[in-house]
């Protein structure tokens, strides 16, 4: 998986942390990615 923030390849079993949206989850490589998509996570959904 990608995380959607950085684009940094994340495997889902060691991804530091996780986000729903939308019905889908998302993979982050850190908790300050997860950060800035969870305040606005429409920026980084395609």
């Amino acid at each position: 998986m990608k995380d959607p923030v950085c684009g940094m390849t994340v495997e889902p079993a060691k991804a530091a942390a996780t986000s729903e949206y939308q019905g889908q989850t998302y993979y982050f490589c850190s908790a300050g990615c997860k950060a800035k998509f969870d305040a606005n996570p429409t920026q980084y959904v395609k």
